[in-house]
């Protein structure tokens, strides 16, 4: 993850690539926010890391007890 953000935020960024702290970190949460929320990913087939992980945690036959 760390080298996505690298090169889809840092790098299209223009020196400085921020103003203060605060921009840096409210930059990395909006990144971290898209990562998770709205970028597909091939390794879980083109989908959203959330979506993934609630399907995932949805009870089911095989992993809920009686």
């Amino acid at each position: 993850m760390w080298s996505r953000l690298k090169t889809e935020v840092l790098e299209l960024r223009e020196w400085p690539v921020f103003a203060d702290l605060a921009d840096a970190q409210a930059s990395v949460v909006a990144y971290f926010d898209y990562y998770n929320h709205h970028r597909l990913h091939s390794s879980i087939r083109y989908q959203i890391p959330y979506h993934a992980h609630q399907q995932i945690l949805q009870p089911t036959a095989l992993n809920c007890p009686a």
